[in-house]
């Protein structure tokens, strides 16, 4: 071996040095240079793993928060919609309500009204009996003045009777309505 060393102009004593120092070299790279890189590499891929895990957590819980919200969202929507609904029902009833109100109103003025048209007609009757009475009275205190014959007293008081009659059968209501 030494031969082939020597026919390649390496000397044996120096490559021994050169082998030794340079595994010196590497003992001290190691221990004082890569070591400290090493570790610090290694610090610094644990902190991207827990940066990566925190993340990771906090785009959960935004999504989690997220996901609430619409649900609270589509609860308040559908919350609205029933007071909407519910309001909406109420004005019906409330409207529903006032109709039947008018309607008894109304039912009440046509029965006052219809009450007060029958009094009126009755007090129109009452006038009017007054008056045929006066008339009959009248017509009577001129048959004593004037002398009739029988005959002309009869058709009088037939035709007094058939008006009597006749006045008493129409409806006071349509000569006020007429």
């Amino acid at each position: 071996m030494a031969s082939v060393l020597d026919q390649l102009g390496i000397q044996g004593g120096a490559l021994l040095v050169n082998i030794v120092g340079f595994l010196l070299l590497l003992y001290l790279m190691r221990r004082f240079a890569f070591k400290p890189v090493g570790d610090f590499m290694q610090q610094r891929a644990d902190r991207i793993k827990a940066d990566l895990t925190e993340a990771r957590q906090l785009r959960d819980e935004a999504e989690n928060r997220h996901r609430h919200l619409q649900t609270e969202l589509q609860n308040a929507r559908d919350q609205f919609r029933a007071e909407m609904a519910r309001a909406s029902r109420e004005a019906k009833d409330a409207i529903a309500q006032l109709h039947v109100e008018a309607r008894a109103q109304r039912e009440q003025i046509i029965v006052d009204t219809e009450t007060q048209l029958q009094h009126s007609r009755e007090t129109m009757l009452e006038q009017l009996r007054e008056q045929v009475t006066e008339l009959a009275a009248e017509v009577a205190a001129r048959l004593l003045r004037d002398t009739l014959n029988d005959e002309r007293q009869t058709a009088l008081v037939e035709a007094f009777i058939a008006d009597i009659d006749r006045l008493a059968l129409e409806d006071p209501h349509d000569e006020l309505v007429g």
